[in-house]
C-alpha cells in the first residue's frame, strides 16, 4: 500500500509541474503579444482597422495573463507547500537569487496589468474582456491619470528588464546542459573506439 502512495505523490508532483509549464509557455506568448500591441498603442500603424483591434487585443490580453496569473499563483502554492512540507528550504546564496528573480516577475506581472486597468478607469475608458465589459473600480478622475500612466509604463519596462534576466538566467543553465551533453557523448565515443 505505501509503494502506491509513493509512486502516486511525484506523479501528481510532476503533473502539477506540467501544468505549470503549459501555464508558463502560455503567460509567455500572451506577453510577447502584450507588448507588441503596446508598441502599436505608442506608436500606431496608418491602417483605420487598427486603431480599434489593437487597444481592444492590449487590454484582453492584459486581463487574460491576471486572470492566467491567479491560476498559476495558486498551482505555485501547491508546488511550494508539497515540495517544503516536510523540510525547509536550503537557503544558499543561489536559492535566495532565484527566489528574489521569480518573486521580482511576479510582482511586476501583476502590477503592470493592474496599473493599466487603472490607468483606463482613471481615463473614463470601459475596459472589456474579448467583448465582455470589465467594470469600473474607480471613477474617471484626471488628476490619477498620469500616475497611473508612469506605473504602467514603468512598470512594462522593469518587468521587461526582470524577463531578460530569466532568459539569461536559464539560457546559462541550456548551455551548460548542452555543453555537458557534449562532453559525455564525446568521452563515450571515444571509449568505443578504444
Amino acid at each position: 500500500m505505501n509503494v502506491t502512495k509513493d509512486t502516486e505523490k511525484p506523479n501528481r508532483q510532476n503533473a502539477a509541474f506540467m501544468h505549470l509549464m503549459v501555464l508558463h509557455w502560455m503567460m509567455a506568448a500572451f506577453i510577447f503579444l502584450l507588448y507588441a500591441t503596446g508598441i502599436l498603442l505608442v506608436y500606431p500603424p496608418p491602417a483605420a482597422l487598427l486603431d480599434w483591434l489593437i487597444p481592444f487585443l492590449h487590454q484582453s490580453l492584459g486581463i487574460l495573463v491576471l486572470m492566467l496569473l491567479i491560476a498559476r499563483f495558486f498551482l505555485l502554492l501547491r508546488l511550494i507547500g508539497s515540495r517544503y512540507a516536510r523540510r525547509s528550504p536550503k537557503v544558499t546564496a543561489k536559492w535566495l537569487q532565484t527566489t528574489i528573480l521569480h518573486g521580482s516577475l511576479y510582482f511586476f506581472m501583476l502590477i503592470a496589468p493592474v496599473s493599466g486597468f487603472f490607468l483606463r478607469n482613471f481615463i473614463g475608458l470601459d475596459t472589456t474582456f474579448f467583448g465582455i465589459p470589465v467594470p469600473f473600480v474607480f471613477a474617471p478622475n484626471e488628476r490619477w491619470v498620469t500616475l497611473a500612466r508612469s506605473s504602467h509604463v514603468w512598470s512594462s519596462y522593469i518587468f521587461l528588464a526582470f524577463i531578460f534576466l530569466h532568459i539569461l538566467a536559464h539560457w546559462k543553465m541550456a548551455w551548460i546542459n548542452v555543453k555537458k551533453r557534449f562532453i559525455y557523448r564525446m568521452k563515450t565515443a571515444s571509449k568505443k573506439e578504444s
